[in-house]
Parts: C-alpha cells; structure tokens; sequence
C-alpha cells in the first residue's frame, strides 16, 4: 500500500514515468462531461520530453453514491507500443486533480496483481465548508476560447471547441466536444506532450472493467512502410467514430 501524495495524479503515475504524467495529469484534472456508466474513448497519446507513445482508454465502468453524492468508476487504460498495459480505477465526485474527490482507487501495473493504494482520508467538513470547497472547486484556469473546429480523427471528423488554457505559467490547447465522454476531450496539445481522440461510444467491449483481466501487452510499433494488421485484445477496433447522443 502506498499513501496518497500531494494529488492522486502523483500517485495514478508514480510507477508509470514513462507513460506521459503531464498529459495524463491534465486529462485527470478535467471534470466528467453528462456522466453515463458505459461512456468510453480510445485516444493516442505522445509524451515531448520521451518521444514515447501509447494509446488510451477512458471509460465509466460503474457507478456508486458516496456520502450523498453520485460517484463514477473512472477506468483509465495505458497501452504502451512496447510492453505491458496499466490500469487504474478511480471511484470519483470530480475531477481527479482534487484529492477530496477520490473516494478509492485501484491500480495494476503490467503482470502485477490488482492493489488498492490507501488513500489519506480529508478532515471532515460541515455544511459551510462543504459549500466553500465546492465553490473553489468550480473555479478553473483561465479559458479563452479561440473558435470551432472539425478535428479530423482516426475514426472521422469531430467538430470541437478549441480553447487556451492557462494553467499557471504553462499554456494548454484543448478540444472539446460534450458528446466525447466520458471527458469531452477531442485534441489536447501542451509542453508536456499531446493527445488525440481515435474512437468513442458507448457500451460493448470498451465499456467493461478490464482491471482483473489477465494480462495483455502492449503492441510493438512496425517497422516504416510495413502494414501490420494489429488485432490485440482490447485495442479498439471499431471502423468510425461512435457517438452517443443522450
């Protein structure tokens, strides 16, 4: 077990340096766009300071109500080209970058075994205190939206808002699209590295908990000019990108 840090993004991927912190840290820190247990997206993802890429999947595998409020099990999936997957289950009341609003998360780390990393429990709160944080809560970094855009994606074209993002000193360029949950993240650009939406849906094969299943590695990258069909398990598959309207 492993006590939780500064933010449960530190501790999502405190084993996994390579798969990209900063630009998985900056999806976390999103909220989660009309909650729907069975919304998924595949996205692909670079890392600047490494080069490395992987793909991953979000997904809402279940739901569970937490001291009066409506949770969701976010299930983030890390496909690295090279090795084995990682995956992380999250029971959350917001965005991830709140520690307050992490009520359990499990993690599994390649052919390792599924542990529940203990989390540090918040001071109690009464009403008022309540009401303060969610108010703080509600506040994000600076926006600036810059117009709307059609994002081509691997599994079509997907209109999206692009907006600036200022995190601090650090600008964010990000797409967004209500309909891509369970996040709305269409394109994510920012020093640390960039992400781009392959498929979403709703339902079917990506939607389930894969965090018990046995292993499966990651996929080697082709040589240049070889096509290679890849056909691994759990790696989307679908022809087009799959909406879902409600």
């Amino acid at each position: 077990m492993r006590r939780a840090a500064a933010t449960v993004v530190v501790i999502v991927l405190a084993a996994g340096a390579g798969h990209a912190q900063g630009v998985i840290g900056d999806v976390l820190a999103g909220k989660l766009v009309k909650p729907k247990v069975g919304a998924w997206a595949w996205y692909d993802v670079k890392d600047a300071a490494t080069g490395q890429a992987f793909v991953l999947r979000l997904a809402i595998v279940g739901e569970k109500e937490v001291r009066r409020k409506q949770g969701y099990w976010l299930e983030v999936e890390v496909v690295p080209l090279v090795g084995y997957r990682s995956v992380y289950k999250m029971l959350l009341t917001g965005p991830a970058g709140d520690p307050a609003n992490v009520h359990q998360l499990l993690q599994r780390e390649g052919t390792g075994d599924v542990v529940e990393v203990e989390l540090e429990k918040p001071p109690e709160k009464d009403e008022a205190d309540e009401a303060s944080h969610e108010e703080t809560e509600a506040k994000e970094p600076k926006r600036t939206l810059l117009g709307r855009e059609d994002v081509k994606t691997e599994g079509g074209v997907v209109p999206a808002d692009r907006y600036e993002l200022l995190d601090g000193d650090r600008p964010v360029e990000i797409w967004l699209n209500d309909d891509v949950r369970p996040m709305g993240l269409v394109r994510l650009k920012s020093a640390t590295g960039e992400l781009m939406l392959r498929h979403y849906g709703a339902g079917g094969p990506d939607a389930r908990s894969v965090i018990h299943d046995p292993p499966v590695p990651g996929v080697e990258q082709p040589e240049a000019g070889v096509k290679v069909d890849v056909r691994v398990d759990r790696f989307p598959r679908r022809g087009g990108t799959e909406g879902d309207s409600e």
